[in-house]
């Protein structure tokens, strides 16, 4: 009698008792929730391709994680205690896939309850292709200039070639891989330094060191210029003698280096005669001689040689 009167007080008005519990489970959730803290950080987004595909298009390289639990407990775990990851071990073929953003506990998270987490985004897509590889020329990036006459005439780059790895489309589209920038401003000298590879696309794999050896050849810088209206003279002519008609003028090409040339002033360069063989009045063939600084170099010059006519020097010209 007494169970059966229980029972009947338990089933008595029982709609009314099942929203009580409800409305009891709701408000301990509510101040539970409203009792914890919240802290958020990054972490990486780890996504590994199946074996002979590589992802094609960027996709987030990190997620944002949401901690809520006791203020004590949530500021005690670290970024490395939360892995995130997308698992696309499962896909065999080229495509366009998505998946659930997933979350790890380590660490001394594994211990931490009550702990909530939340990561953002849920979900990526990724598209996947064929992983080729290719080896790559090195291409250097000059900026600047030596001083005013010097040149770089000549560079290496050891090792001058790069294997890289990834999708098909991104790995047959690129030619060169490009160095960083190698400053000239100020080189006088040869120079020796390591310069690092540029690796402008993060779809890519590189496979050896990112650094490469440079060697620049610098030189002073040679120009070439042709020279008018230079001088002719003669020497060691005997006194006795004189030209029947002044020298004409003449022209020389020269080759040097650019601060001698630009240094150079119109009474160094000129023609030379050489009349120390002239014993007696008469025409006589000539040959000209360059008579230039010694750093320059004579690459032309103009007259070969001369016709020319030689008198008493006490006679007077005849007149046409």
């Amino acid at each position: 009698m007494k169970r059966r009167r229980f029972m009947e007080a338990v089933l008595s008005d029982w709609p009314a008792k099942i929203i009580s519990l409800a409305a009891a489970a709701l408000l301990f959730l509510f101040y539970r929730v409203n009792t914890m803290d919240e802290r958020f950080f990054s972490v990486p987004l780890q996504v590994d391709p199946p074996p002979g595909l590589a992802i094609s298009k960027p996709y987030p390289k990190s997620a944002r994680v949401t901690l809520r639990g006791k203020e004590e407990a949530i500021f005690s775990v670290i970024e490395e205690d939360i892995a995130v990851y997308a698992d696309f071990g499962r896909f065999q073929s080229e495509g366009q896939y998505r998946v659930p953003v997933r979350v790890a506990r380590q660490g001394s998270s594994l211990n931490i309850e009550p702990l909530d987490i939340r990561v953002e985004p849920v979900e990526i897509s990724i598209t996947l292709e064929q992983r080729i590889e290719k080896t790559v020329p090195l291409e250097p990036v000059i900026r600047g200039s030596p001083p005013a006459g010097y040149d770089l005439v000549q560079y290496t780059i050891v090792p001058d070639n790069v294997q890289i790895s990834g999708p098909r489309s991104i790995v047959n589209a690129i030619e060169t891989i490009e160095l960083e920038e190698v400053d000239l401003e100020g080189r006088t000298e040869d120079f020796t330094e390591q310069v690092m590879i540029v690796e402008e696309n993060a779809l890519l794999e590189y496979s050896r060191e990112r650094a490469v050896v440079f060697r620049g050849i610098v030189r002073e810088a040679v120009i070439i210029k042709t020279f008018e209206n230079v001088d002719i003279i003669s020497i060691d002519l005997s006194p006795d003698l004189r030209l029947a008609q002044p020298l004409p003028k003449g022209s020389i090409r020269i080759q040097g280096n650019q601060r001698s040339i630009e240094s150079l002033t119109p009474e160094k360069l000129r023609l030379v005669i050489d009349c120390g063989a002239i014993e007696k009045p008469g025409p006589e063939t000539l040959f000209p001689k360059p008579d230039i600084p010694p750093e320059l170099m004579v690459l032309k010059f103009e007259p070969q040689k001369l016709e020319l006519v030689f008198i008493l020097s006490g006679m007077e010209e005849e007149q046409e």
